[in-house]
């Protein structure tokens, strides 16, 4: 008897578990915020891949104080990724090596603005976590950017280029301000 009492116990206790996990994770802001698509990321690290040239500019002293090559502090400095309905624009600075030459006019930074290709954003319900892929274009590179949004709406995206190297940035996300 204490047995079966014992197992009956142990099996309503895993399935309130189980129950209340999901609940949280159904209700939790995260949800409503990503899927309003009219949020901002804001960069407050970069973390470049460290390359010999990059290394050069660290041994000559450029590199600002509080960061090293391979983790840049961006506090100061104005950057986001924007996703309002279709449309998503980028101000992001750039450290690494440009593959392909870029030529007058065209921004140091990663800088774009369209609507994406091959747009995809799933929640992966262990982790409570987003995951966004796209791709977009400007006039002379296509990115591929990849964004984990976190439960505590820190974010991390990952941008690949055709004429960079990769970077990534640590950040957050926030609600876009509708009255601006």
């Amino acid at each position: 008897m204490k047995k079966l009492f014992l197992g009956v116990l142990v099996f309503y206790v895993i399935l309130g578990c189980s129950s209340a996990k999901r609940t949280i994770a159904d209700n939790h802001p995260i949800h409503s915020l990503v899927s309003s698509k009219s949020y901002q990321f804001n960069a407050h690290w970069a973390n470049p891949m460290v390359t010999q040239s990059l290394t050069s500019i660290a041994n000559s002293g450029l590199i600002q104080p509080g960061s090293n090559i391979s983790r840049i502090n961006l506090a100061g400095n104005s950057n986001y990724i924007k996703l309002a309905g279709d449309r998503i624009s980028a101000i992001l600075p750039y450290f690494g090596e440009r593959q392909i030459g870029g030529g007058y006019g065209t921004s140091s930074g990663i800088e774009f603005n369209g609507i994406p290709a091959d747009y995809q954003q799933v929640f992966d319900t262990k982790s409570s976590t987003y995951s966004i892929n796209f791709t977009i274009k400007d006039n002379t590179e296509q990115y591929f950017v990849r964004m984990m949004i976190f439960p505590s709406k820190s974010t991390t995206v990952s941008v690949s280029s055709t004429n960079r190297n990769s970077i990534r940035y640590d950040g957050e996300i926030v609600e876009i301000d509708k009255n601006l």
